[in-house]
């Protein structure tokens, strides 16, 4: 019989962890601003990138898998520091796709875009291992995320195929 300790919710931990991605959300929305969703419209798009307010509804969708698997982290792990290296990649991971945002939108550099979007997908995959350290529900709810981070890497990286000086 495997017995499974029960923590309580690290409350301050739940609270971190929801804080910054809602900070992480409107910093971003504040780098696509009118001009960048115009540049963005200008591209010309190849086979399978969808419109943008596809794009802007997807990622807020594929954060909340996110959040809610940092936050069974934290539950399961009972505290902060007990969890700190899945939240650390968590963290990291939201920091990341901020300066993609930064690099894509803010200065419409495809290129940039590309390389931080293969790093933002590693850090996926070491996030998800370490997240199953702690519950493999909360790794397994990030499947949907890294579909979407395959796919963002796909649409970054033909868009910068096809739009050569973008």
């Amino acid at each position: 019989m495997v017995v499974v300790r029960e923590y309580p919710f690290p409350w301050a931990s739940g609270v971190l962890v929801v804080a910054s991605a809602l900070v992480a959300c409107g910093l971003g929305l504040m780098v696509v601003g009118g001009g960048s969703l115009d540049w963005y419209a200008s591209l010309a798009k190849p086979p399978l990138v969808p419109s943008g307010p596809a794009v802007m509804t997807a990622w807020p969708v594929a954060l909340i898998t996110v959040v809610a698997g940092a936050l069974m982290v934290s539950k399961a792990a009972g505290s902060f520091r007990a969890a700190s290296s899945a939240l650390g990649l968590y963290f990291m991971l939201l920091g990341l796709g901020m300066v993609w945002n930064l690099a894509f939108f803010g200065l419409e550099d495809t290129g940039l875009a590309f390389c931080i979007m293969a790093s933002l997908l590693l850090m996926a995959f070491a996030m998800v291992r370490e997240f199953d350290r702690h519950s493999r529900t909360a790794a397994l709810i990030q499947l949907p995320y890294l579909g979407w981070l395959l796919f963002a890497s796909y649409m970054t990286a033909s868009l910068w195929g096809v739009n050569p000086g973008a």
